[in-house]
């Protein structure tokens, strides 16, 4: 249940206001009380002698006591401000003519702009003026100024600067000239000055609503990020009409978002597929072990052994692969070693050569030309070759023949790689299904002769880190890969 409220408030809402005034922003006091401060002493200055160095101390004890609870330095900042702008308006009245003395009758000034010369017109102008420059220099260390703020800033400015120079020229020429022009210092130099800052402050004041209007879009894109998780990375921010730089950064943070809610969407197939692939391996062992538990007179130990260890092996090396895509996903810097992929493929083919297989296979390499030498890492490149020579061997009926040669020069030119099979060959439709993770064909998706679906998949990243390309072609029996490198000078 609510307190009950107090009846006093009701009759008298100063305590309410008076209450709020004093939990506000100490940088929003201090603004206030310098403003403030400075309307009423060129208010009553006149009457009351505070003008000069009286009025400037008032305006700075006024705004360190309205700051009480804010940091220190925020706070000095705020009111030293407010009275360095007191002094530059009070200096600039008595360089330019003080309207307010021919009000209260203490100077010559006759002007016909008699709105100007009026205290109730100069003092809230002068308290804007001190009350903005206090809240400016208030702020907390380490906060830069708004953009909005910063435009009117700019405004404000450049037009006090602008109109102040045009004054002085003008009352030079005029004081040259006899007063001819009608700028003498005896006229409206005073009156001209105030209407200068009011159209300065107008001029600010209408670039903080422009720039606020302006920026409206932008705090809108941020409210809708602030809200998207990965849960919501179907969500888009609006994109503002008009086809200005506003709308050219909205659509490209909704492009940003189509891509990272694909990469999330395959990340999560990703985890599944290789999930279920370690759950086929961790299943087989664990049922082989539970199986020579519950009968061990009645098992053949050594078969059980090997079939445990195949399963093992084949585990261990889907974790590898996982291991490497997660690095090649990565943002590690890629090397830029020189690798002599002659050397590397032929390497490969005499360690494939003396590998047990269930039938006999020829692996044949290409005539040997000259070394081809590209740039990157000779772990991963080994493993391309690898992983695409692999494939081949496993599919191959009799025969394998690899090839690698240089196209073009050292500098703007390539190297290819063949590798081709003569087994069943892959179907035109699956020639690049088959570089996708987890991806098998349908004669490949037994544990015995096919891999995990990874192989192929995991040269395609290296060779497209390394700046190349890897696909497959047409054969006349077969499957013929090609890939292609950036070469490199030795």
């Amino acid at each position: 249940m609510p307190p009950p409220a107090d009846p006093r408030a009701a009759v008298n809402p100063r305590p309410r206001l008076l209450r709020r005034a004093a939990a506000a922003d100490p940088r929003a006091r201090i603004a206030f009380a310098a403003g403030t401060a400075a309307g009423a002493v060129l208010f009553v200055r006149p009457l009351l002698g505070l003008g000069g160095l009286p009025g400037v101390v008032l305006v700075v004890l006024a705004a360190w006591a309205a700051g009480q609870g804010g940091a220190p330095r925020p706070r000095l900042r705020g009111a030293l401000g407010a009275g360095a702008m007191t002094a530059v308006q009070f200096a600039a009245r008595a360089a330019f003519g003080s309207p307010l003395d021919a009000y209260y009758g203490y100077g010559t000034n006759k002007s016909v702009m008699s709105v100007v010369e009026t205290p109730a017109f100069v003092s809230p102008l002068l308290g804007v003026t001190v009350g903005v420059t206090a809240w400016l220099l208030a702020r907390p260390a380490g906060q830069g100024l708004p953009l909005r703020a910063r435009f009117a800033l700019v405004a404000y400015g450049g037009t006090v600067l602008a109109s102040s120079a045009v004054v002085s020229v003008a009352s030079a020429l005029a004081a040259a000239n006899g007063g001819h022009l009608g700028w003498g210092p005896d006229e409206f130099q005073g009156e001209l000055l105030y209407l200068a800052q009011t159209a300065a402050v107008l001029i600010g004041a209408g670039a903080w609503v422009t720039a606020g209007r302006a920026l409206r879009p932008v705090n809108a894109i941020r409210t809708e990020l602030e809200d998207i998780t990965l849960r919501s990375l179907d969500r888009r921010v609006p994109v503002p009409r008009g086809g200005d730089e506003l709308t050219g950064l909205a659509l490209t943070t909704n492009e940003i978002l189509d891509r990272l809610e694909r990469s999330t969407e395959a990340q999560r197939q990703f985890i599944g597929d290789a999930s279920h692939e370690l759950r086929s391996p961790l299943a087989a062992v664990r049922a082989s072990l539970e199986s020579l538990l519950a009968h061990p007179d009645e098992v053949d130990w050594p078969t059980a052994v090997r079939s445990a260890l195949h399963d093992l092996e084949r585990l261990q090396g889907l974790s590898e692969d996982l291991l490497l895509l997660a690095r090649l996903d990565g943002t590690a810097t890629l090397p830029r070693d020189p690798v002599n992929l002659t050397d590397l493929l032929h390497d490969l083919v005499e360690e494939h050569r003396h590998l047990h297989r269930p039938h006999p296979l020829e692996i044949r390499l290409g005539t040997p030309g000259p070394p081809a030498w590209v740039a990157g890492s000779g772990i991963q490149l080994e493993r391309m070759l690898r992983n695409v020579l692999d494939n081949a061997c496993r599919y191959a009926d009799a025969k394998v023949e690899v090839a690698v040669r240089a196209e073009g020069d050292a500098r703007a030119g390539t190297v290819r790689i063949d590798i081709r099979d003569d087994g069943p060959g892959i179907p035109v439709g699956d020639r690049e299904r088959v570089f996708e993770r987890f991806s098998r064909l349908e004669d490949a998706r037994t544990r015995s002769s096919g891999g995990a679906g990874l192989g192929l998949a995991i040269a395609r990243e290296i060779a497209d880190r390394h700046g190349g390309t890897l696909h497959f072609t047409d054969a006349p029996r077969g499957a013929h890969a090609v890939g292609r490198l950036p070469a490199a000078a030795r």
